[in-house]
């Protein structure tokens, strides 16, 4: 497990590449990954989400991308989110626009899984696809997020085994794949990608009790 941070330093975003958690609540260590899925000019009706390097230059990257984002077996899963993003430079200038270009009625969604839609229970993982949708040859900039109320005390599911999340294209039905989804933008138009979950804690060590006189065995 990557080291653990706590609520007194926690300043900045948890790092997705490093897998760093925040103790945020006794006995339980909190993830939020977050990564993107790459339509390109060639596009397609499934995309893998990568969690990118912290190494920026391209030529000089002694870390690869992470190529997967998975939520590992044992994981409670309560938020999960979808941004199609504004591909302006300058978003005050001009109309917004993603770049995208796919069949009218095709819907947008995150999943394990293409069959699934609007849920957040073990191996049924998915935002809600009606939420993002062709529309005159388009996909406009939007969000979708699926979530559990931590708050009113509901529990979200355990997941039985590790679960490959993907960026699916799928018909209007939201189950089925759909038709081809690519970009015109230079580059291609991330799809970024935000999963929350949180684990049971691992036990102290002996690293945690100070325990004083301990002497390694012959």
């Amino acid at each position: 497990m990557a080291k653990k941070i706590y609520p007194g330093n926690y300043v900045n975003r948890l790092s997705s590449y490093q897998g760093q958690p925040v103790v945020a609540q006794p006995g339980r260590v909190f993830y939020h990954v977050t990564g993107y899925a790459l339509v390109s000019a060639t596009g397609g009706t499934s995309f893998d989400i990568t969690i990118p390097s912290p190494d920026r230059r391209q030529d000089d990257k002694p870390r690869p991308d992470i190529t997967s984002l998975v939520i590992p077996s044992g994981a409670a899963l309560y938020a999960l989110s979808l941004r199609v993003p504004d591909m302006r430079k300058d978003r005050a200038v001009g109309t917004a626009f993603t770049g995208l270009v796919g069949t009218n009625t095709n819907r947008l969604k995150v999943a394990n899984a293409v069959g699934n839609d609007d849920e957040l229970i073990d191996n049924n993982i998915s935002t809600k696809s009606s939420d993002i949708a062709v529309a005159s040859g388009t996909i406009a900039p939007g969000t979708s997020i699926q979530s559990i109320d931590l708050a009113n005390s509901y529990v979200p599911a355990l997941q039985t085994a590790a679960r490959t999340l993907k960026v699916y294209v799928t018909t209007s039905a939201g189950t089925a794949a759909g038709s081809t989804l690519s970009s015109t933008q230079a580059g291609g138009t991330p799809i970024i990608v935000d999963a929350y979950y949180y684990l049971n804690d691992e036990p102290s060590d002996l690293n945690d009790i100070w325990l004083p006189f301990i002497n390694e065995s012959a």
